[in-house]
């Protein structure tokens, strides 16, 4: 295999930070399509806190004007109310709760669906952009981290969409209107808790930064965390064959433990936010008090209205409250946010496209003039590669690990660009070609067989334009599959995560009925044989040369029996073609591929 880059911490995880209004802008073409349903949501908060702003209004005229009559021009004392007045006061009161009870189920319900629906967009276009993302990107990020903006970041900003927001909004709104109908009753006293805002404003001002850079702390965090998860559960056997465990668990147990260290910051920012809130309340409430019973006693302000206002006071300081464990929720959130948006703007592999030039509609010949190629700058891997190969032949790449064999087959497909030299593709220079147009034409079976959780039959015809009917039976034919018949439930066989239960052998051949199904001009084997028994290696050896018949080949293997009766061969070392030659030239030559093959035969 060709010298890869190490997988290192991109930029972005060390450092990530946008802009509340940038974020905004990038999750925006997710929420348009649902705008009218956020926009009904909105006008159903509008109702809701309506109603629960006349709640105290109701209280105060049930108390000055049932319970504890103004005064003789009314008529009534507290042994002669009006029952029947009383009891359509109160018919009313229990009518607008209800009405406010089924509207806030409907505001709920449209909440949560519309965050549901902005969700499963958000979901299906990360994964979709994540799949169309170089190859380059996927060596500098881990799966792990990259699991978890799927799963734990996703997750966060649904509960963002469904939840915060629009209780925030209420919230905020629910506050302003207290303010509002407070003044309206006693302007002297809505004043004392006004002064509050500004205070609280600034609490939350203060507490925003440091709250964000602590989620975003958390979420590398368990990001990190999946990746270290994730590396034991793949290499669980080699830890415990080489009874590493205790290794693993430490740098485990030190991640965590990170993890913990953070979250505790977080809970302690968080701990001192809520009680200071709190404590506001109490004062405000305390002020009230004093200053609502003299105002009672010299008659300048009602008793229902002094229960008003110590209603209206606990009303708002229960948003304050709610914003304070809305506001944690949300700071999460953005933090999942960011990174979401930061993977969202990676640019994807660019799938070049030409408007001139006819699609290609077979691969003829295959040209490599002078290509040289490095993954990092200064650290070339292929050196002045020079090739040929046309249809109906086959060639041969053999080298020790790190001589470029599986960048020579990066380069061909696309996945990576040549530094200098060029690659033509039917005389056509590769790179002025739609690259859809040269993968759509070429099959890659590669050393370790990947297969997808489903049926065999899904994995061999993934494409929907393949006819089944047509391809299926000669495929399985070509390829030595009869063992789905014999030994499982046919092309119904449920193959899991790994391509279980089936065996090394029986997955590559599964993945070579695959190659046959494409009908490919050009077809690549990486490996295809190696961690092979001798009997499983022979039938993938039979599948192999009839799948070779009529087409442009390539074979890139460690043994020489592999390749040996290739039409041409080369021998890589260090990024440059050492020999090249039939398998005859090169023995004759008795240069590195002779020696190499006699250390085979030993």
């Amino acid at each position: 295999m060709a010298a890869e880059p190490q997988a290192t911490t991109s930029p972005q995880e060390k450092e990530i930070s946008l802009g509340n209004i940038t974020l905004a802008k990038a999750l925006w073409p997710f929420i348009r399509p649902y705008a009218w349903m956020l926009g009904l949501t909105t006008f159903l908060v509008f109702i809701v806190t309506f109603f629960e702003l006349l709640m105290p209004i109701l209280t105060q005229k049930a108390f000055d004007g049932f319970i504890l009559p103004v005064g003789p021009e009314t008529g009534v004392s507290l042994a002669g109310v009006k029952i029947t007045s009383f009891m359509g006061f109160g018919l009313i009161v229990a009518g607008i709760t209800l009405t406010a009870f089924v509207i806030d189920f409907c505001q709920t319900l449209f909440m949560e669906y519309t965050g549901q629906k902005i969700i499963l967009g958000l979901r299906c276009a990360l994964f979709s952009h994540m799949t169309g993302l170089p190859v380059s990107y996927y060596d500098k990020n881990s799966s792990g981290r990259l699991v978890s903006r799927v799963a734990g970041d996703i997750e966060n900003m649904n509960e963002m969409f469904t939840s915060v927001l629009v209780f925030i909004f209420k919230d905020l709104l629910l506050m302003l209107g207290i303010l509002v109908v407070m003044f309206s009753l006693n302007a002297r006293m809505a004043l004392t808790l006004s002064l509050v805002v500004p205070l609280i404003l600034i609490s939350i001002m203060a507490f925003s930064k440091i709250l964000r850079n602590a989620f975003r702390t958390i979420r590398q965090k368990i990001a990190e965390i999946n990746h270290s998860f994730s590396e034991g559960i793949i290499g669980v056997k080699i830890i415990q064959t080489t009874s590493s465990k205790d290794r693993f668990m430490k740098r485990f147990k030190q991640l965590n433990h990170e993890h913990f260290t953070a979250a505790m910051f977080q809970i302690k920012i968080f701990a001192m936010f809520m009680p200071f809130i709190g404590f506001l309340g109490v004062i405000s409430i305390a002020v009230i008090l004093w200053t609502g019973s003299f105002a009672v006693m010299d008659q300048t302000l009602t008793l229902g209205e002094l229960v008003a206002f110590l209603s209206y006071m606990k009303l708002f300081f229960r948003p304050l409250r709610d914003l304070s464990e809305k506001f944690n929720l949300l700071q999460n959130a953005l933090a999942s946010a960011e990174r979401i948006i930061l993977v969202l703007e990676q640019p994807k592999a660019r799938e070049r496209t030409t408007k001139t030039r006819s699609p290609l509609k077979n691969i003829e010949r295959i040209k490599f003039e002078n290509v040289d190629f490095s993954y990092t700058p200064k650290k070339p891997v292929l050196k002045q590669i020079t090739f040929s190969l046309e249809k109906g032949k086959s060639i041969g790449i053999v080298g020790q690990t790190g001589s470029g064999k599986s960048s020579i087959i990066n380069l061909l497909t696309g996945f990576y660009r040549p530094d200098s030299g060029s690659i033509l593709v039917n005389g056509i220079p590769h790179n002025s070609m739609n690259i859809k147009d040269i993968r759509s034409r070429t099959a890659l079976v590669m050393q370790d067989p990947v297969l997808f959780s489903g049926t065999a039959r899904e994995n061999i015809t993934p494409r929907k334009d393949l006819k089944e009917d047509v391809v299926l039976k000669i495929a399985l034919e070509n390829a030595n599959c009869s063992f789905l018949s014999e030994k499982f439930s046919g092309l119904d066989t449920q193959i899991q995560e790994g391509g279980r239960p089936l065996s090394s052998g029986e997955k590559q051949l599964v993945c070579i009925a695959r190659a046959f199904a494409f009908d490919p001009d050009l077809i690549i084997f990486d490996e295809a044989t190696s961690y092979m028994d001798s009997q499983s290696e022979q039938k993938v050896h039979d599948a192999m040369k009839k799948l070779m018949e009529g087409r442009l080949s390539i074979i890139i293997a460690h043994r020489l029996s592999t390749i040996r009766e290739c039409d041409q061969i080369l021998l890589l070392r260090e990024g440059k073609i050492r020999e090249q030659g039939s398998h005859r030239q090169l023995v004759s030559l008795r240069g590195e591929y002779h020696h190499l093959l006699k250390k085979e035969m030993i």
